[in-house]
């Protein structure tokens, strides 16, 4: 995982974390997370729980791998993970752990996901589709959030 990613400044990305699926040879499901934190508090919890997840990774069945990545003056983050599947995918939010964690923040955070098949596993198409969703306003976001930027449209 040489390439640069595209991402503005602004934008931290964590080091790509493979799973045991590390050299899918056909079509992968890509699946993009953005959430908007509504605290710095809220933000960082949420980050250090990312974090803790994404030890798992190594041994979650389908996951070919995932990056983990912040815009912490907005309050966002999120991950652009790799799977063999979209039933691995889905298998991953079912996992108990991962459903506990999404129960506990229901209602304190908005999430938006972007996702999609892909042909191959190509990293810079990954990044490419993945930055309109980094680089672009939180689509969720609502009038008066500290995280809106000004004149953005928050439909």
């Amino acid at each position: 995982m040489t390439a640069t990613p595209p991402f503005s400044e602004g934008t931290v990305l964590m080091p790509w974390k493979p799973g045991p699926s590390v050299d899918p040879a056909g079509t992968v499901f890509v699946s993009v997370t953005d959430f908007l934190a509504t605290s710095e508090k809220d933000v960082q919890q949420i980050y250090r729980e990312g974090l803790e997840l994404g030890e798992t990774w190594p041994v979650l069945q389908g996951a070919v791998g995932v990056w983990l990545w912040g815009r912490p003056a907005q309050l966002r983050g999120g991950s652009i993970s790799v799977w063999d599947s979209e039933r691995d995918m889905r298998r991953f939010v079912r996992w108990p752990v991962h459903a506990r964690i999404m129960r506990a923040w229901r209602g304190r955070v908005r999430v938006v996901t972007d996702s999609w098949q892909a042909g191959r596993f190509d990293i810079e198409g990954v990044w490419a589709r993945a930055g309109r969703t980094i680089d672009g306003p939180h689509r969720r976001a609502r009038r008066g959030d500290a995280s809106a930027s000004p004149g953005e449209d928050r439909r």
